[in-house]
């Protein structure tokens, strides 16, 4: 068995990953496998229905990410 957890917290080394990586000490005693995801610092977007991937077969999005406008 594997247990991933997914840390959501902007802070990658903060609280959360200290009480998610406490748990999985334990769950390692027990021979249970551990992976820590975390999504600090990544661009998450949802999707915006276009449906160009189910159109195009290749379950890929055809969006592109645009660029951060320059401050």
């Amino acid at each position: 068995m594997k247990i991933v957890a997914f840390n959501g917290s902007p802070r990658k080394d903060g609280n959360t990953t200290i009480l998610v990586n406490h748990v999985f000490r334990e769950l390692e005693k027990e021979g249970v496998k551990t992976e820590l995801v975390q999504l600090a610092g990544r661009e998450i977007h949802g999707c915006v229905a276009c449906y160009q991937c189910f159109d195009n077969k290749d379950q890929r999005c055809t969006v592109k990410r645009q660029e951060k406008a320059e401050r």
